[in-house]
């Protein structure tokens, strides 16, 4: 029997599924871990723990399967996007990985948007610029941490570090690379003109390749910590955002995937690289061939629920709160949130932008602050559905995925507010799944990657139907939300400044 391995380099934890050529899961591990936050603003991580645990978790997933190793046909990875991961003379991080929710590089941003007009961007790589973004930090880094700078000899994104550990071998692939700011997405190369222009050497950024292809094999050191056997075919993998819609079977035109993970995304394949032209939006390359997908985000969608049940009510326990919100009616009686905890990406591309809750009252309790928070995630995703449409982009049929899928009020919420049916995946851990369908693509098993998810990924046939009750309600509440934002604009820059000026207490 063939198996193939998926690894999950994620924001919050490293997962390792091991399934067989159906789509059968034959064993699962995964462990957590935090980011460092060194300063305000700041997200980091430790790529040797992410090497760790991957070790950890892959021989754990071996192990529960009772799957010989040699059996193991494949392994591939999925990871957390734009992240940068500096490389050293010795193939070393250089320091700690600065990951893509940090928010150092305002002045980056601002500065590559003063070298280059929307147009330009739209032109060079199809996409706005964004703090956290691989190209960003990197700038950051020439400016705050000049001696580090002059250490580096490669960059690469979280997952491939991971998999230089199991392979030796230094690379990229397609899907990662959109995400760095530095690649023309409808090229599929690096932007030899953006980078002369922003005064950073293109031999940095290491070779791409497609997410199905075999970059190098388990070597003898790295089987050791793994339980894979030396000599077994590793792939390049891709992005979660690009293996989470593998693993759904969002393949081709017409499907939207919705993920409520620590982000938010929606996300829909097209046949061309359309990019939005005020660049609201992101357009990557997809894991199929002759494919692409537009991307809006949010910085905090599950991210705002942990927020509120952890840090303000004292909370764990997710499944009282959605009880309690599901007793408050749509719209928590006119209470509005704002999920810009961390910035906004899209529609405003501002990491500036904070949360805010506006129109408590002493009715308000902890039922509706906790179905305001779902409600205001709920509304960021619209943003990015009217995005799409106006770009004239087919939606038939939304997916819902990520931890937001176990709440049945969650779903409910976006079936109502976009105007759409939603179904949920039957497969667990979608990204892991979609990073061993690579795997066994690339190993030979699968003819191609449309033909994998035929054959191995299935979606619940019963979906999520829209309250048509709750339409008109959303719908008004939609147009105030977006006037929160707007009339609010100009004073989160000075929320910010007066940070600076007076200090807040590091956390």
């Amino acid at each position: 029997m063939a198996a193939f391995m998926g690894i999950d380099i994620g924001t919050s934890s490293i997962k390792s599924l091991l399934m067989d050529e159906a789509g059968r899961m034959l064993g699962f591990s995964q462990l957590d871990y935090d980011m460092s936050i060194p300063s305000p603003g700041f997200a980091e991580q430790d790529p040797d723990v992410w090497w760790a645990l991957a070790g950890r978790t892959s021989a754990a997933a071996i192990g529960e399967s009772g799957v010989d190793p040699g059996e193991v046909a494949g392994v591939g990875f999925s990871g957390q996007m734009h992240g940068l991961v500096a490389l050293g003379a010795d193939n070393r991080p250089v320091r700690p990985a600065i990951i893509w929710c940090d928010q150092r590089s305002i002045a980056q941003k601002l500065e590559l948007e003063r070298l280059f007009a929307p147009e330009e961007l739209g032109e060079l790589i199809q996409n706005p610029a964004a703090t956290g973004f691989q190209l960003l930090s990197l700038m950051w880094l020439r400016e705050h941490e000049p001696d580090t700078f002059r250490r580096i000899r490669k960059v690469m994104l979280p997952k491939d570090y991971v998999r230089y550990r199991l392979t030796g071998h230094v690379g990229a692939d397609t899907t990662d690379a959109s995400s760095t700011s530095a690649y023309c997405v409808a090229d599929k190369a690096w932007s030899a003109a953006l980078l002369a222009k922003v005064g950073i050497d293109p031999g940095l950024f290491p070779e791409t390749g497609e997410p199905w292809e075999a970059c190098g094999a388990v070597t003898t050191a790295a089987a050791a910590e793994t339980g894979l056997k030396a000599g077994t075919t590793v792939v390049f993998g891709g992005a979660d955002q690009a293996m989470q819609a593998v693993g759904n079977g969002i393949v081709a035109e017409g499907t939207v995937s919705c993920t409520i993970g620590t982000g938010g995304q929606l996300f829909t394949p097209v046949n061309r690289p359309v990019y939005d032209g005020l660049l609201r939006t992101h357009t990557y390359v997809h894991a199929v061939p002759g494919m692409w997908y537009l991307l809006g985000a949010s910085m905090s969608a599950g991210l705002s629920l942990k927020w509120l049940a952890g840090q303000v009510l004292g909370r764990a326990d997710y499944g009282p709160l959605d009880e309690l919100a599901a007793s408050v009616p749509a719209g928590s009686e006119n209470l509005l949130f704002l999920p810009y905890l961390a910035g906004d990406r899209t529609p405003h591309m501002d990491p500036h932008a904070k949360g805010m809750f506006a129109g408590l009252t002493l009715r308000h309790g902890t039922g509706h602050l906790v179905r305001a928070v779902l409600e205001g995630v709920g509304f960021s995703m619209r943003d990015s559905l009217e995005i799409f449409r106006s770009l004239g982009v087919q939606t038939d049929r939304l997916i819902l995925s990520g931890g937001g899928a176990k709440s049945g009020l969650w779903k409910q919420i976006i079936a109502d507010m976009l105007d759409t049916d939603v179904y949920t995946s039957t497969m667990k851990e979608q990204a892991c799944v979609g990073a061993a369908i690579m795997a066994g693509v690339g190993a030979g098993l699968y003819p191609g990657v449309e033909e994998a998810c035929k054959h191995a990924v299935r979606i619940g046939e019963t979906p999520i139907r829209p309250n048509a009750g709750n339409r008109g309600k959303y719908a008004s509440l939609y147009e105030l939300y977006k006037q929160l934002y707007e009339r609010n604009r100009e004073l989160f820059p000075l929320l910010d400044d007066h940070t600076k000026k007076n200090g807040v207490q590091q956390p």
